[in-house]
């Protein structure tokens, strides 16, 4: 207050009230103790920390999700079942070594989960001997056909037949005449081949093969092993070869052949029949599919003798031979040959559809267990081929 007037001073103001504190009269049962209620304002940090964790939560879920998705997959793959196939289950094999067969013909998708299968279902007893599985069955159509037991309980005779990697349908036929206990002959398998009423899904048929192709067959009959009972026919031989072969196919995915190396699957077949008849050593196939893939790329002759050979059936090649005007001399036509040349095997089909990255233009044989060596120039080229001649293991 102004002392003279008694009026209050201009822009003063009385500080508020003192607060008392009050006393909790039992917090946690003591009596007297002083508390403040503290308000805690939300802010952007604790919405953020919230959004991360349901973010979280979410993936977590995501990946469970697909998870289970994969696992029923493996135990229940899409589509409908395959072709069937003939197996043969050894004495005394394992819950692990039957699974490792079943998914190597893709009978089913994974070894694994067929195990993990087992291990919480159980499975039943089962007989050595030979079976007819499909591809593409899920893991319970599997262990029924086990449990349903071998299609040759009773029979003693079971024919093998095995297709070595790179022979020719020719020589395919004179190693079915090798086969001791044989229902037919070579001949009835050839007289069968030429009825050309089974084809190949990822092959011309026979009447439309490219021009100058010499069989419409070749490298179609997939190199395995086979089993064949007491009354089996050339039909169904060449059933499970075809089959085999687009089932392998399928699996490396040559439908998409287009888009991944640049040609037809059946281009790409050709181009497998190539490495398989010129690989000798298996770690080099993925580079000779490069240098062919360069070469093709670079409008080059490919330059490969093995498709003379195939032509001429010389494999000493003479300057004759080198000189046969074929669509199959690779010196003298630009291009793949019309045909495959040999049944190429699954790595040789592998390395087509996935060749090695690299500049590499030319191969010669660099020692006698058939390494080669790889160059990018011509002069490169002609310093390794000379050391070829002086090992005496090129003309």
């Amino acid at each position: 207050m102004n002392r003279r007037s008694g009026l209050p001073l201009r822009g003063f103001r009385p500080p508020p009230p003192r607060q008392r504190r009050v006393k909790n009269p039992n917090p946690e049962g003591r009596e007297g103790s002083d508390f403040e209620t503290i308000f805690v304002r939300k802010g952007k940090g604790t919405t953020l920390s919230v959004l991360f964790l349901l973010v979280l939560i979410l993936i977590a879920a995501w990946g469970i999700m697909r998870a289970v998705q994969w696992g029923r997959e493996q135990l229940d793959p899409s589509g409908e079942q395959g072709a069937a196939i003939n197996l043969t289950l050894p004495p005394g094999v394992s819950t692990s070594g039957i699974s490792k067969i079943l998914e190597q013909y893709d009978v089913i998708p994974d070894a694994r989960a067929y195990e993990w299968y087992v291990r919480l279902k159980g499975a039943p007893l089962f007989q050595a001997g030979d079976y007819t599985f499909h591809t593409n069955s899920t893991v319970w159509e599997a262990l029924e056909v086990l449990q349903a037991g071998p299609r040759y309980v009773e029979q003693k005779i079971r024919i093998r037949v095995t297709i070595p990697e790179g022979l020719t349908v020719r020589q395919i036929i004179r190693e079915i005449d090798e086969v001791e206990g044989m229902p037919f002959t070579g001949a009835e398998f050839e007289d069968e081949l030429r009825m050309q009423h089974i084809v190949s899904n990822y092959a011309p048929s026979p009447s439309a093969m490219p021009s100058g192709a010499l069989e419409p067959y070749e490298g179609l009959l997939f190199p395995d092993t086979y089993y064949l009972g007491p009354e089996s026919t050339p039909e169904e031989l060449l059933t499970q070869m075809l089959t085999r072969f687009d089932e392998v196919l399928t699996r490396l995915g040559y439908g998409a052949a287009p888009q991944i190396v640049g040609m037809s699957a059946y281009e790409t077949v050709v181009l497998a029949s190539l490495i398989e008849r010129e690989a000798r050593v298996g770690s080099e196939r993925a580079k000779i599919s490069r240098v062919i893939h360069n070469r093709l790329a670079a409008d080059w002759a490919l330059g490969i003798d093995a498709s003379i050979v195939y032509v001429t059936g010389n494999t000493q090649l003479t300057l004759t031979d080198l000189q046969t005007e074929s669509p199959y001399n690779t010196r003298l036509t630009k291009g793949l040959p019309p045909t495959p040349i040999a049944a190429a095997g699954r790595a040789s089909l592998e390395a087509a559809m996935a060749p090695l990255p690299g500049q590499w233009m030319f191969y010669v044989l660099a020692d006698e267990a058939g390494r080669h060596s790889f160059s990018v120039s011509s002069q490169e080229f002609e310093r390794d081929k000379a050391r070829c001649q002086e090992q005496g293991l090129c003309g």
